[in-house]
């Protein structure tokens, strides 16, 4: 989701929250075939020291926080956003203190009322403010908030690439991946999106495949150190967003435990190998 500025001067732009979840499987050799429909992870927020319930961890959130209500807060303007459904407007909150997993924040403003998500988030923007890395366990879904990446020389770690050019300002987790659909064949730099239980990808790409709705798109998404990930994406049309949202489903796919640290430009992401190196598995027909 990209947000237009109005009056604010610093307002980030945003990715969407909780789109699409898994709908679908496909069949490949040499890849792990996503099953389940994926999980969000959660934790505490609270507004002002009074708890306003959980919140999504979203590493693809250009924002700080947005929150399903004002919860007491002055509204103090509203921004068009452009999200996968069209343009809408929000509003904007006077400034506020918070505290997330019990690290205390003081945030310029929240944006309030998104129709794509009616939930509490925090965006890659706290982590960054706040020198904090972000550790995920899909085996556990437990998320942690640490000072530093813990380190592990098992770890394959990868920086950041460089987002696409309509998206330069949107500094956050982009990696480069090759991407295959129906015999074709492309490099693509998809986004590390946590606020996302589903893969999506823009329409008109690939080919589209006239067994499958028209919503619907079969890939094999694959980094060489991970392994190649198989799953039936959700397609899109909406401009100025990037063109793949790599979701919870393949992310977890590829490993259980993951870190994002962020520098004050870039940052990189850090993925731990199963000890059973079960990043790629042989797999046959599996139906939807």
């Amino acid at each position: 989701m990209r947000v237009n500025r109005s009056r604010l001067q610093t307002l980030p732009r945003l990715n969407s929250l909780g789109i699409a979840g898994l709908l679908g499987l496909l069949a490949g050799c040499d890849a792990v075939v996503i099953e389940r429909r994926a999980p969000l992870f959660m934790t505490p927020l609270s507004i002002d020291g009074s708890s306003v319930g959980d919140a999504i961890i979203d590493t693809g959130g250009g924002y700080e926080i947005i929150l399903r209500e004002s919860f007491g807060l002055e509204l103090t303007d509203t921004v068009e956003v452009l999200a996968f459904g069209g343009r809408e407007h929000v509003a904007v909150t006077e400034p506020f203190a918070y505290r997330v997993n019990e690290f205390p924040g003081d945030a310029d403003f929240a944006l309030v009322g998104l129709s794509v998500c009616e939930c509490n988030g925090v965006g890659f923007h706290f982590f960054r403010r706040n020198g904090l890395v972000l550790s995920l366990d899909y085996s556990t879904m437990s998320a942690e908030f640490q000072p530093a990446v813990s380190g592990e020389t098992e770890g394959i770690t990868l920086p950041f690439a460089e987002p696409p050019p309509a998206l330069a300002d949107f500094d956050t987790a982009f990696i480069e991946l090759t991407v295959q659909s129906g015999g074709e064949s492309r490099r693509m730099v998809g986004l590390l999106d946590t606020g996302s239980n589903g893969t999506i990808i823009r329409r008109g790409l690939f080919a589209p495949d006239p067994t499958l709705p028209t919503d619907r798109q079969d890939l094999l998404i694959a980094r060489p150190e991970w392994g190649t990930v198989a799953v039936r994406a959700t397609l899109f049309d909406t401009p100025g967003l990037p063109d793949l949202i790599i979701g919870t489903d393949v992310m977890a796919a590829w490993s259980d435990r993951w870190e994002f640290s962020y520098a004050s430009t870039g940052g990189e992401v850090i993925v731990y190998p199963r000890p059973d190196n079960s990043g790629a598995v042989p797999t046959g027909p599996i139906l939807p």
